[in-house]
């Protein structure tokens, strides 16, 4: 984003203090990683950002939005910041002349994203989120962190509450639409799955008729959204899809191989991501990359070179060939089994799993947890808990008494796969970069 403060205060309708005139290049939220010359928005929030606007400044900020308090220096007053945020960020998606792609989904959101910036970046200038920028805040900065060189953008959209995508859609306004999977994640918030599914398809209701809704077949939620949309609709998935994976082969480093027949032709693909449930996030990202016009064999090849987001599947081999697998961004029950169901396609006698807490289920925490100690037992996985007793079965309080349990029990070697999983705020991800 490159705007003058005169042209901002337009499209906030706000009032200006200082030079019009003055520039920014980019926006920012936060004060501590603001760089020089950006728009500082502090947004009302656990802190209120107002208290930061000098910070701010002092770092170089070429002026501030506020709705309370003074300004400093070149500043732009408006009813509410966050709202300003919003109103920058339709100003910036009215720019972006090619697709904008939104991704929601309980599971494989950010991995879908990455995967389908992967196909497409060889190919022309594609635009995604950083990280897991997926809610009101994090949308809004994502669009405007694009440049007047992008032609595509690809988005993530997350709901902690009923409505949140709705609210995210009438924001973007995409033209494709991605739905992975719809189970059990942050139930805390929502009434039951169904509740879940409502929001998430509001996704596909938002899509124009001259857009295109893809969809997981092997999911019925997911699979009746097709009825909330006039768009066109392709489906993915490993059977009765447009769009289907075939002849799916794991390697003794947990790669896959797959075979895609769709009707815009078949293609073998090597994915270098472990995991069969990343095939299933693989077609979604080819679905994206096809409804982009897109040539099927230019957008399977760059595949087999996906890096993904940290603390997702991130395999890595410690120095005595211990294999690792660093899924620690974030857990629910069903990314939970399909971690285990990674580990156990592994052909390494030696599986060990190290998981925490799987975060926001509210009244069903007690017996998912439970689920998946009992799973994890009856695999045949040595594993521990960390700071979760629900699970039952070994439990430690802290990443460093698990890295203990690891060494002390020699539970490395070329012959051993462990698993790291949890939500984030488990902090499991410090027990992965102390094993490396």
């Amino acid at each position: 984003m490159r705007l003058t403060v005169k042209e901002i205060a337009r499209i906030t309708n706000g009032s200006i203090t200082g030079d019009p005139l003055i520039e920014v290049e980019g926006i920012s939220t936060d004060s501590r990683t603001l760089l020089p010359r950006e728009l500082f928005v502090p947004i009302i929030a656990e802190r209120n950002g107002h208290e930061f606007i000098s910070n701010a400044v002092a770092q170089g900020a070429s002026a501030h939005l506020y709705s309370q308090g003074n300004p400093y220096g070149n500043a732009i007053k408006v009813n509410d910041t966050l709202t300003a945020l919003h109103l920058l960020a339709r100003f910036s998606r009215s720019k972006i002349p090619g697709d904008v792609v939104a991704i929601t989904g309980s599971v494989g959101k950010t991995t879908t994203k990455d995967m389908l910036f992967s196909c497409i970046r060889e190919l022309d200038n594609i635009h995604v989120s950083k990280l897991s920028y997926n809610n009101e805040i994090g949308l809004p900065l994502t669009i405007l962190s694009a440049d007047e060189t992008t032609k595509h953008l690809v988005l993530e959209m997350g709901a902690r509450g009923p409505g949140q995508i709705a609210e995210l859609c009438n924001l973007a306004t995409p033209n494709i639409g991605i739905v992975t999977r719809v189970n059990a994640a942050h139930t805390e918030f929502f009434q039951d799955e169904e509740e879940i599914a409502e929001t998430k398809g509001a996704l596909i209701e938002s899509l124009p008729i001259t857009g295109t809704a893809i969809l997981n077949n092997d999911d019925d939620r997911v699979r009746k959204m097709a009825s909330r949309t006039k768009a066109n609709i392709i489906t993915f998935g490993f059977k009765d899809a447009v769009i289907i994976a075939t002849d799916v082969f794991i390697d003794e480093n947990l790669n896959t191989r797959f075979r895609i027949n769709s009707p815009w032709g078949t293609q073998e693909i090597s994915l270098n991501v472990p995991g069969v449930h990343n095939v299933s996030n693989a077609m979604a990202a080819i679905g994206g990359g096809l409804s982009m016009g897109y040539r099927l064999e230019d957008i399977c090849d760059p595949l087999s070179r996906v890096k993904l987001s940290p603390m997702r599947m991130d395999s890595r081999y410690l120095i005595d060939g211990t294999l690792i697998l660093n899924d620690s961004y974030n857990a629910n029950p069903t990314s939970m089994n399909a971690a285990i169901d990674t580990i156990m396609t592994s052909n390494r006698p030696n599986k060990i799993a190290v998981v925490g807490t799987m975060a926001e289920l509210g009244e069903i925490s007690q017996e998912e947890h439970e689920a998946i100690g009992d799973r994890l037992t009856k695999s045949g996985i040595s594993w521990v808990s960390v700071g979760e007793k629900k699970y039952g079965g070994a439990s430690v309080e802290t990443w460093r008494d698990a890295l203990s349990f690891i060494r002390n029990q020699d539970l490395t070697g070329e012959d051993v796969v462990i698993l790291i999983k949890g939500s984030r705020v488990a902090g499991l991800d410090q027990l992965a970069d102390a094993l490396k």
